[in-house]
């Protein structure tokens, strides 16, 4: 007699569900200082991905608890053919990641890996 058995596998395709925000850094810096902040908190840049579905499971809205409404955040990307000189925040009021020069100073949140 063979039997079937039949395994039930959930895969978690969050982004942000595994990870846990540190607090904005205390001033705007440029995306290399950004990314200096974030090491040394032991921590990374979050990508434009992770942003992106913050502002997503939060309904598109610009008010999204914990981030300032007025502020670009630095995203660890960078711009794929000016990766010397251009970097992607994140604008939460209207969910926008146009590149700008990494010698322009926005906010800074870094993310750990949850244990």
């Amino acid at each position: 007699m063979n039997k079937l058995i039949i395994a039930s596998i959930l895969i978690s395709t969050s982004l942000v569900a595994d990870v846990i925000w540190l607090e904005e850094a205390p001033m705007r810096m440029n995306w290399d200082k950004a990314m200096k902040y974030c090491e040394d908190k032991g921590a990374i840049l979050p990508s434009k991905k992770v942003f992106q579905e913050i502002w997503y499971k939060n309904n598109r809205a610009s008010d999204v608890e914990g981030f300032d409404l007025s502020v670009s955040y630095w995203t660890r990307d960078e711009v794929l053919d000016n990766k010397k000189y251009a970097a992607y925040p994140f604008y939460f009021v209207q969910g926008r990641d146009t590149w700008y020069y990494k010698a322009d100073k926005y906010g800074v949140r870094c993310i750990k890996k949850a244990n």
